[in-house]
């Protein structure tokens, strides 16, 4: 309240004149204002971190996912390998009439079956993602026993072919890799699906160093195809194209010559100037199917270590996004618990 003295002609007179606060006291008490005021600052603090905590749970479940893809994409470059092994074998077994590689195919047949069925248990986020491409690649492993017969028993009911064994098993492969293909798309834009695009293209590469080794080892027994050798002549060019397209993917200018000064692509190189030459052609050569497998499976084995060394980046990277993704959605959760106990014990204390 305020005193205020007026005069009124020759008289004094007192008069009381009451403060805005004490109206506002006289019509609500003072804390009830104070909540009314702050309150809608809290709801609104309120729905902000409940607004940060959803979208980073989104950015959590994201890192998961790339966490879990980047294991189950490596499980399957793990399949498509031991499937390319298995075909080098078979080829050279059935184009020198089963002299080379009967023990070999047989290890080999364990280890692709045992490869296989465990990375068909593990790959659940792409099974269901692409559920029609993981059911085609199902499909072809259910049939490998059939080829396998097939490749057994050559010579025996009617001749078999270098293509009829291939064929099927490269058909088998471009299922898998088309299961890859639909998984990793076609974004780079961020390191992790750079990383993912360079696997994915160093994979196409040495898939066609596996036919390479196939076609290779078919012109030499088989003698002078100039369609065969044509095809031969071909993969060599397309490995370069697609490990071209990688290392401008990785962004890494020197990873390709680094590559070729290997011993593995020097020695492949010459190999493959030898079979490409006429000598090869004429069946001159001092070159057998044998020491040509064994070339061009060291330079697969390379590229195999090339396409491991990028799995290793792409999953340590997703480790890491998963791990930061955990902290921070940790670290957000607590503070949105502090300041909703924060929020109520004020305004318990306020309306006490």
């Amino acid at each position: 309240m305020i005193h205020v003295l007026v005069v009124y002609g020759k008289r004094i007179i007192p008069i009381i004149v009451p403060t805005v606060s004490h109206r506002i006291g006289e019509i609500m008490p003072l804390r009830l204002a104070i909540l009314l005021v702050v309150a809608p600052l809290f709801l609104l603090a309120g729905y902000l971190a409940a607004s940060a905590l959803v979208a980073q749970r989104a950015r959590h479940l994201l890192a998961e996912y790339a966490a879990q893809t980047a294991k189950e994409e490596s499980a399957i470059s793990d399949m498509i390998h031991e499937l390319q092994r298995e075909r080098g074998y078979s080829v050279g077994y059935v184009s020198s009439d089963g002299r080379v590689f009967p023990d070999a195919l047989i290890r080999q047949r364990g280890q692709t079956d045992a490869v296989v069925a465990s990375a068909l248990s593990r790959i659940t986020l792409m099974a269901d993602d692409h559920s029609l491409a993981f059911d085609r690649v199902v499909h072809g492993v259910e049939r490998l026993a059939e080829l396998r017969q097939h490749v057994d028993g050559f010579g025996f009911d009617r001749p078999v072919m270098v293509s009829d064994v291939a064929g099927p098993y490269t058909e088998l492969i471009s299922t898998i890799m088309a299961l890859t293909r639909q998984s990793v798309g076609l974004d780079s834009s961020t390191e992790y699906q750079a990383l993912r695009q360079a696997r994915f293209l160093i994979g196409e590469a040495k898939e066609k160093a596996g036919l390479e080794r196939a076609t290779g080892a078919a012109v030499i027994e088989t003698g002078n195809s100039s369609a065969l050798r044509e095809h031969f002549a071909a993969l060599g060019g397309a490995q370069i194209i697609l490990l071209t397209e990688a290392a401008v993917v990785k962004g890494s200018g020197s990873w390709l010559p680094s590559l070729q000064r290997t011993d593995q692509y020097l020695t492949l190189s010459d190999l493959r100037d030898t079979i490409r030459s006429a000598k090869a052609a004429s069946g001159q050569a001092a070159l057998n199917s044998e020491r040509w497998v064994a070339a061009s499976t060291e330079w697969i084995d390379f590229l195999r270590r090339e396409e491991r060394n990028v799995t290793a980046e792409i999953i340590s990277l997703a480790n890491q996004l998963e791990a930061e993704s955990t902290t921070e959605l940790v670290g957000l959760i607590w503070l949105t618990i502090f300041a909703g106990i924060a929020g109520t014990l004020f305004v318990v204390l306020t309306l006490k």
